[in-house]
């Protein structure tokens, strides 16, 4: 992640402006740039001087991924995905390095970290202070789960020995957010199987609460009607998946204003997947057109989305599933400028950095820029031609 210090340009002429707020892109806009901020978009004019010139390229906010795992590559290799469950604290934090270089590259400039047992990404985060044009990490530490259920991977089980606000301090003192786990992973064996909430309601509510009153945001991995509901009643910040959870669930996320983050990628790899039988690949798929016609009601229902890819999961590539996700959210229907909002001024939010994510007067300056009009855009993104990071220009 390689900065330069030169002098940073007052102006920015793009040929196309998507400026992360969903509307459509504007044409031939000029960025007013000063100590690191926007000062004004306005029309380009002639006699713009001093500029840098993006004339033939669309220029959008940096991106976010709002859903990864940092501790684990994308590897479809199933020995090679269980020996990183055994590797030494060094390794996890070359690895860490690796992941952040590939999302760098792909003009992702945030991410937040889903959880990982050991709490090694938080600790990576807490020895690697974030300068203005670096890589921002925001991470929860270990998940929880309940004992006996999912989540042992990337958490911990809720000690029975204490009420659960006691029990997750550690938690919410250290951590950017919180993260819980209330239901398992989806069947590839069985189309839609839902299997029970984790924690109780009233165990929800109390580590909600807590997290709340300690100024923590929370996020929640949860799949199917019950698990979903559960959580959106005790007053989540964001659910994380949300396969199977039903029209009203949705309903209701749009009335309370909760993000979703649909993270549709790891099914549609799975149904990919060569280590996995037909039928099971077939699961896979059945599972990613619901997912899809699923998006399709929420963009219908008003629901915010995020971008989150769960890098780190089988099949699942830091950085570069950014923009597959895209792809995703794009055959569901969203229009492309949608779509980027979801990883721009909708990610920004929900990672509480509300002064990124938007091309917008006041804004901080975090941008890339790619070659050609915006018809193109999500697949132009495999190659970033330039990134301004706080105002200052990088390489990607």
């Amino acid at each position: 992640m390689t900065t330069s210090h030169h002098a940073e340009s007052k102006r920015v002429r793009a040929g196309w402006l998507v400026d992360g707020r969903g509307g459509p892109a504007l044409k031939d806009v000029c960025l007013v740039l000063r100590a690191g901020q926007i000062l004004a978009v306005e029309p380009y004019r002639d006699d713009h001087r001093p500029i840098v010139d993006l004339s033939q390229a669309t220029v959008l906010p940096a991106l976010m991924d709002a859903h990864v795992h940092l501790v684990f590559s994308g590897t479809e290799d199933v020995q090679a995905r269980k020996a990183q469950l055994t590797f030494a604290p060094e390794q996890v934090r070359a690895a860490i390095r690796t992941h952040l270089q590939a999302h760098w590259q792909c003009g992702v400039a945030a991410v937040r970290d889903g959880g990982d047992r050991h709490g090694i990404t938080l600790a990576f985060r807490q020895g690697n202070s974030d300068t203005a044009a670096a890589l921002t990490v925001k991470a929860a530490g270990p998940a929880w789960h309940l004992q006996g259920r999912y989540g042992a991977m990337i958490g911990r089980a809720l000690p029975t020995d204490r009420p659960p606000a006691q029990a997750i301090a550690s938690s919410l003192a250290a951590g950017d957010h919180l993260k819980l786990i209330q239901s398992g992973l989806n069947s590839i064996d069985q189309f839609g199987h839902q299997g029970p909430p984790l924690f109780s309601q009233d165990q929800l509510q109390a580590m909600v609460a807590a997290a709340h009153a300690a100024g923590r945001p929370v996020m929640v991995h949860a799949n199917g009607e019950s698990a979903v509901r559960m959580a959106l009643a005790a007053g989540c910040d964001s659910i994380e998946h949300g396969y199977f959870m039903g029209p009203e669930n949705l309903r209701r996320m749009a009335e309370m204003g909760i993000v979703w983050v649909p993270t549709l990628i790891p099914m549609a790899a799975l149904s990919q997947a060569e280590g996995l039988t037909v039928a099971q690949r077939d699961v896979a798929r059945r599972t990613t057109e619901h997912q899809l016609a699923q998006v399709r009601q929420a963009q219908a229902l008003g629901v915010v989305m995020a971008l989150g890819t769960d890098a780190g999961s089988q099949g699942v590539d830091h950085g570069a599933a950014v923009r597959r996700e895209l792809q995703l959210l794009v055959m569901a229907g969203l229009r492309m400028e949608a779509a980027i909002a979801c990883a721009t001024g909708h990610a920004a939010r929900l990672l509480g950095m509300v002064e990124r994510g938007e091309l917008v007067t006041g804004r901080r300056a975090d941008f890339i820029a790619v070659n050609g009009p915006p018809e193109n855009l999500v697949e132009a993104l495999g190659t970033i031609e330039a990134m301004c990071i706080a105002g200052r220009w990088v390489r990607p």
